[in-house]
């Protein structure tokens, strides 16, 4: 796998997203008709993520690696648009990989659960040959969140640096303490 410019696919790859913080503390208007609901309120304001990786290719030496992630959500008729960022470092068979992109993600907050799609795009990178190009996200997933003490949920994303042959998909469940 990632040698000399072969096909980079880790298929199968595993992350578990223990994410560390949650939303701000959230003020609920009542006049403002945005639904008190514990999907709601995790999802509005500041949200942060910290997710640990862990990378099984097709062939070679499992990997791992840290994600931060960061957003701010704001109500939008029916659902959350949350603009943001996200940091990731991967090392895998000899090789670390960054990432650091401009993110998007919309929720459809129904209750406690929270159904939600994303992406983003910016510049990526490895090592040992150097190599860089457009990192790119897309994904989605679902979020049931219990009163904003701790959500669970499972999301699907695939992420790829064009150029390099670097490509993961990443199936998991998601974890979040206090939201």
């Amino acid at each position: 796998m990632l040698k000399h410019g072969g096909a980079a696919v880790a298929s199968a790859a595993l992350v578990v997203a223990l994410q560390l913080g949650a939303s701000d503390a959230y003020a609920q208007d009542d006049d403002a008709g945005v639904p008190d609901t514990p999907a709601w309120n995790a999802n509005t304001g500041l949200v942060t993520g910290l997710g640990i990786a862990v990378l099984i290719p097709d062939e070679g030496s499992a990997g791992g690696g840290l994600e931060f992630s960061a957003r701010y959500g704001i109500p939008v008729g029916p659902t959350v648009m949350a603009p943001g960022g996200r940091v990731g470092g991967y090392y895998l068979q000899e090789r670390f990989i960054g990432i650091l992109m401009p993110t998007f993600r919309v929720t459809v907050p129904l209750g406690p659960l929270a159904p939600f799609v994303q992406g983003g795009a910016g510049p990526g990178m490895l090592t040992n040959p150097s190599e860089a190009g457009l990192a790119w996200l897309v994904g989605g997933g679902l979020m049931v969140h219990f009163g904003g003490v701790l959500s669970l949920g499972a999301e699907v994303n695939l992420e790829r640096i064009t150029g390099t042959g670097f490509e993961v998909l990443s199936i998991g469940p998601t974890i979040v303490i206090g939201g």
